[in-house]
């Protein structure tokens, strides 16, 4: 190894350079919030990542304008409707909670059937649900996901008049199927629920393409421009209005970002301060020797940028062991980290650049003032 290659020093100076890395591998934190902060749209998003095969349709609003916006909505509904989505059933739409992995509750919203022909349908138009499933009335199917995050099992009860408390139903509900579905999912039917709402389906059963997914977007554009207090959803308008309402998370992380990097900016500048202040002869003898300060400048960052790599290896292997102990402490409570967070990996690295430019200027305006003469 050369005096000049990174290695040299790092091996030299094992004990510093280990408290360096140490501190380094803390701004790794940055990447667990990313993960928090990322999971309480992916849980709910995670389900409607496929292209759209269905969209659903409600009133948003209740007073007589609406009503009479939806009776000549539902009139014009099928002249409206396109060629490869044609088949329509009753639903009802329900909202309910689910808590986050953060601790807080996130809202969902739900349809549910009023009749087992409505629900045959869904099951036989669509790849939601195993074709041979078959519930009875008052029958509820739940992704295990959903069931580990209430706390049902199969066989459990689900009480009628808002005494289960994570969403209403207007009569007493059997959690019959706990299936292992994508995500957060809930269908079922009962006899009891008013369907003022309504499912759009494929033309053609199991169909599932790009044109569908057009063309029920397109039919969602339509009716907001027409009918404004008519709400038509499909899993991409469903992810874009998760993240809206969480849109406010990227400013927390970013202000979360922002405090990280001063404080290890900070700290760990006046580390780098008191260990080239022990250097300065070392670095004075360079000048003198007649090294330029472009050589200077590049020994200075690779002993940083080696330091800070190893920084980020140490951190990730411990936000990777986190990450594994945190599933399997939290997925019983149906809370799970699904996938690395691509937020958390950018506000890492935003995190130590922000780190690393500072501390390189300050320590080589700090180098430039060595002089092998003073000495």
């Amino acid at each position: 190894m050369t005096p000049f290659s990174p290695l040299t020093y790092i091996k030299r100076n094992r004990a510093r350079v280990i408290s360096i890395i140490m501190i380094l591998a803390c701004t790794c934190i940055v990447f667990m919030g990313g993960m928090y902060i990322d999971n309480i749209n992916e849980a709910y998003n995670y389900a409607y990542e496929e292209p759209s095969q269905y969209a659903m349709w409600y009133l948003d609003g209740n007073n007589n304008d609406i009503i009479d916006e939806r009776r000549a909505f539902v009139n014009e509904l099928e002249d409206m409707l396109p060629e490869n989505a044609k088949t329509v059933i009753p639903v009802h739409i329900s909202y309910g909670d689910i808590k986050s992995i953060m601790g807080f509750n996130n809202g969902g919203t739900w349809f549910f059937m009023n009749s087992k022909e409505d629900f045959d349908t869904f099951v036989e138009y669509t790849d939601r649900l195993p074709k041979d499933i078959n519930i009875s009335d008052g029958g509820l199917v739940l992704s295990e996901w959903l069931a580990n995050n209430w706390g049902v099992k199969e066989g459990d009860v689900l009480k009628a008049g808002g005494e289960f408390e994570k969403i209403y139903f207007p009569a007493d509900m059997t959690v019959e199927k706990v299936l292992p579905l994508t995500g957060i999912q809930i269908y079922g039917w009962s006899s009891a629920y008013y369907t003022n709402e309504g499912l759009i389906l494929p033309t053609v059963k199991g169909a599932k393409n790009a044109e569908l997914t057009a063309a029920l977007n397109d039919l969602r554009a339509k009716v907001k421009a027409k009918y404004p207090h008519i709400e038509v959803v499909t899993n991409e308008s469903m992810r874009e209005d998760v993240k809206e309402q969480t849109s406010f998370l990227t400013y927390l992380f970013s202000a979360v970002i922002l405090i990280v990097a001063v404080v290890f900016a900070v700290t760990v500048n006046a580390t780098f301060a008191a260990m080239y202040d022990k250097r300065k002869y070392e670095f004075s003898i360079y000048k003198a020797l007649g090294f330029s300060k472009g050589k200077i400048f590049r020994k200075v960052l690779g002993e940083l940028l080696a330091m800070d790599g190893l920084g980020l290896v140490a951190g990730g292997a411990a936000c990777y062991a986190a990450v594994k102990i945190l599933n399997e402490i939290l997925w019983e409570q149906g809370q799970h980290f699904i996938r690395p967070s691509v937020m958390g990996i950018v506000g890492t690295i935003a995190c130590n650049i922000a780190i690393i430019i500072p501390v390189l200027m300050s320590n080589m305006r700090r180098v430039k003032k060595y002089d092998v003469t003073v000495y």
